[in-house]
């Protein structure tokens, strides 16, 4: 066995709990200074590219993520072609354990929505990272 007095071993747990706690801050944060696309910049971008007033752009965003929603609590599939799949997947409940006690707990059974790229979106979101255009395209490259 391990020779380590307690003392020890828990202080090194905690400089590894403070450590993970740290890294996760910084994640969080970093995701937070991501370029974010909100409902209201949808909005605002139908009412410059389509033409309809500022209300009913603003409407029309609501009731599409409005059916979105109802049709996921419905507990059907939302399929939008060449942009991916929303999906409901029921997880059975499991252990758990609590981080700071390490007890062990159960988490519930749950349902969550999973959304799944298409191959079209995923496509175009890769060449747009690596700067390839329609422009720049080779007859091959599209094959």
């Amino acid at each position: 066995m391990n020779d380590m007095p307690a003392v020890e071993f828990e202080s090194i747990l905690d400089a590894d709990l403070n450590r993970a706690m740290r890294e996760a801050q910084a994640r969080s944060q970093a995701e937070k200074d991501l370029p974010t696309l909100t409902k209201a910049e949808l909005a605002e971008l139908l009412f410059e590219q389509v033409g309809l007033n500022k209300r009913e752009a603003k409407d029309m965003v609501e009731t599409f993520f409005d059916e979105i929603r109802k049709t996921l609590e419905r507990g059907e599939a939302v399929k939008l072609s060449g942009f991916g799949n929303f999906q409901l997947r029921d997880k059975p409940q499991r252990p758990g354990r609590n981080p700071k006690t390490g007890e062990e707990i159960p988490i519930t059974a749950r349902r969550v929505v999973t959304f799944h790229a298409s191959q079209k979106l995923k496509g175009m979101v890769d060449e747009a990272a690596v700067g390839v255009t329609p422009a720049t395209q080779t007859f091959s490259s599209t094959l």
